[in-house]
């Protein structure tokens, strides 16, 4: 064996006779070499891992490992806030639509978004309209009659309302009647005022008073005085179309006349005598009047002799006032009816129908058919009430049309006054009058020609400011008041004006919440007549229980009825409220029901010359009306807090119910205003 072949070492019998030295040294050089390698790689590693990072090598797996296992860390998301759902509030009352948008979980306005509202009638195109941010309200004026379906449009972040239905009606004239409703009044000694009036609780939707004065909710001024002696407190500037249907006629020309002519398409002996003519210019008819000359003499008919018949079965005996129908008897006829039915059929050759639609009478002349009495004239309009009169039989065009425009206030408006127009009359007004504090002269036609102010002068033609209500440049002016009735006892109005309180809102009645009967204020006369002695401006109330519109336009004339000859410089409300205990009469009517009431007084109101406006607290506001509707008149919120939180605008302020005034007795009411 070549002593080169290390293999032998590795045998049996050579490893066993290796000597011992060979043996250890063989092992160190082993253990030298491995040494050596290991030593070698755990350098070059240690360089790397320096070379790359200060962290080991293991370390940084585990790091990368969980990294990828583990979701990068982000910010904790804003909850998404659930989109608000709408509910669409809607009434037509007086050819108006007033729509609120609300919140259909707090029942109240939504604000800040300038919805679109479309209206769309039955058959025809749809309307767009936006509704006022800052109120959620949409009042929609002049809207012709018919049904309509009200909708929203979609708007990111609030869930679309149903669409509603509802229907426009005829426009009512709402009229004060003074005398109707004069004797309906009750004094309070008439009736039970334990079971009928509600004056002496509490407002329950107003809160808790302190009697204190509140914080303003703008900063306070020194109101500046209005002159005295008021020829008129209206300021405002509107007008109404009168509209009604009128007739055109079908004639025929004879003789130099236009004759009316039948539906039948025959020539009537009646002629057009009288004409008037709408707004647009259409002539219709007023009076017609009969020519007595085409109006032919009936000849008497021979009558035939009966043909005997067999006589029938007995039958019942009729009433003594009926003919029976199968009567063959040979006299000549007795009845009107009859004669007009000879002289019709026989000589005119018209059926009785026809004749006594058109405004035939029978005469039932001595012998029975010689003479026909006609109505001298037909009247088919009424000029007083600008009401047309249908006469059927007659071949007639009916058709609505403006008949007039009434004119009330400053024309043809507050900020460009050329004429005042006297709104109980809706005439222009001539000489120098008091307006809403304001001395104005104007020309014998109508026309303003001077204005004088504070002791200045200016022509009307220059002028194109708003008078208004008196008081500090750059902000509101807020005047404290009270409102009183039978349940401040008697006051002594010279102290209340001397404490400084400026205006008073005194109480003319009730309808009672259990009979519904009309009661004054035993209080009303005395109150009025002292609060204006003083100095004070004075505005009125009337607490309803109206369960339709007719019984608010009864409430109305009944303070009509009662205020007239005294000075009335704040507007007359509507008190609508929750009778405590829930046994009012007015209780459980509906939300559309009750506004309506609420317009049927104020329109009735305002149709009389003076300021109307609505009294209640938030929540009867923002749940029992819709405001959309009350828009155009005043409102006095009451509220008893020092602050007041409350979404529409407003005029008045109550926000006490414990108020100690010099004067007045007992506690009262406490009010702020901005109606100077």
């Amino acid at each position: 064996m070549n002593k080169r072949d290390l293999s032998r070492y590795f045998s049996g019998s050579k490893f066993s006779r290796m000597p011992l030295g060979k043996a250890l040294v063989a092992l160190s050089c082993a253990l030298a070499v491995t040494v050596s390698c290991g030593a070698g790689i755990a350098f070059t590693a240690v360089n790397a891992a320096n070379n790359s990072s200060s962290v080991p090598v293991s370390v940084v797996q585990v790091a990368s490992s969980q990294a990828q296992n583990k979701p990068e860390a982000t910010a904790t998301p804003e909850p998404t806030q659930a989109p608000i759902q709408l509910e669409i509030e809607a009434t037509a009352v007086q050819q108006s639509v007033g729509v609120t948008v609300m919140d259909a979980d707090s029942g109240l306005p939504v604000l800040g978004q300038d919805f679109e509202v479309q209206l769309t009638p039955k058959s025809g195109k749809a309307s767009t309209y936006t509704v006022d941010p800052e109120t959620g309200t949409l009042l929609i004026k002049q809207v012709d009659i018919g049904e309509y379906t009200v909708s929203v449009a979609e708007r990111e972040g609030f869930v679309t309302p149903e669409p509603v239905t509802l229907a426009v009606k005829e426009k009512v004239q709402y009229k004060a009647d003074v005398e109707a409703v004069k004797d309906q009044i009750k004094q309070s000694s008439e009736v039970n005022e334990a079971e009928e009036d509600n004056g002496n609780a509490s407002h329950v939707g107003a809160g808790t008073g302190s009697g204190q004065d509140p914080t303003l909710p703008e900063p306070t001024a020194v109101p500046t005085p209005e002159p005295s002696g008021n020829d008129y407190d209206y300021d405002e500037s509107s007008t109404e179309e009168r509209k009604t249907t009128v007739y055109i006629p079908d004639v025929a020309e004879q003789n130099g006349r236009k004759y009316l002519k039948y539906a039948d398409g025959s020539i009537s002996p009646y002629y057009v005598s009288k004409t008037a003519t709408a707004e647009d210019g259409t002539e219709f008819l007023v009076e017609a009047t009969l020519d007595a000359g085409m109006v032919p003499t009936p000849t008497p008919v021979p009558t035939a002799e009966p043909t005997p018949e067999p006589t029938a079965e007995p039958t019942a005996v009729p009433e003594p006032t009926q003919v029976p129908a199968d009567s063959t008897s040979n006299s000549e006829p007795t009845s009107a009816s009859a004669s007009l039915q000879t002289a019709a059929g026989k000589v005119l050759g018209l059926d009785l129908g026809v004749w006594a639609r058109g405004g035939l009478l029978a005469a039932g002349a001595a012998d029975g058919v010689s003479t026909l009495s006609l109505e001298s004239t037909l009247q088919f309009y009424d000029e007083s009430s600008m009401q047309g009169i249908a006469h059927d039989g007659f071949a007639m065009t009916a058709v609505e049309k403006v008949i007039v425009t009434l004119y009330s206030g400053w024309y043809p408006s507050t900020s460009d006054k050329q004429a005042y127009y006297d709104p109980s009359t809706h005439q222009k007004v001539t000489g120098s009058k008091v307006i809403a504090g304001t001395t104005y002269t104007f020309d014998e036609n109508g026309t303003l020609v001077k204005e004088e102010t504070g002791g200045s002068e200016s022509s009307g033609s220059e002028n194109t400011g708003d008078s208004g209500s008196s008081g500090s440049s750059g902000g509101t002016t807020w005047v404290k008041g009270v409102d009183v009735s039978k349940y401040q006892g008697n006051i002594d109005w010279n102290q209340v004006k001397a404490s400084g309180i400026e205006f008073a809102i005194i109480r003319v009645g009730y309808r009672g919440y259990g009979t519904g009967v009309l009661v004054e204020d035993s209080t009303f006369r005395q109150n009025i007549k002292g609060a204006t002695a003083a100095g004070l401006k004075v505005g009125l109330y009337f607490y309803s229980q109206a369960i339709n519109e007719t019984e608010a336009v009864e409430e109305a004339s009944m303070v009509i009825s009662l205020c007239q000859g005294y000075n009335i410089s704040y507007p007359i409300y509507f008190d609508t409220e929750k009778v405590a205990g829930d046994t009012g009469r007015a209780d459980n009517i509906s939300r559309a029901q009750r506004t309506a009431n609420a317009v049927a007084f104020c329109e009735t109101i305002r149709n009389s010359g003076y300021k109307a406006g609505v009294y209640s607290y938030a929540s009867w506001f923002y749940n029992q009306l819709n405001m959309a509707s009350l828009s155009p008149y005043s409102i006095w919120i009451a509220q008893y807090r020092n602050e007041l939180s409350f979404d529409y605008n407003y005029d008045i302020w109550q926000y006490s119910s414990t108020g100690s005034v010099p004067g007045i007795p007992k506690p009262t009411d406490m009010n702020v205003s901005k109606l100077g």
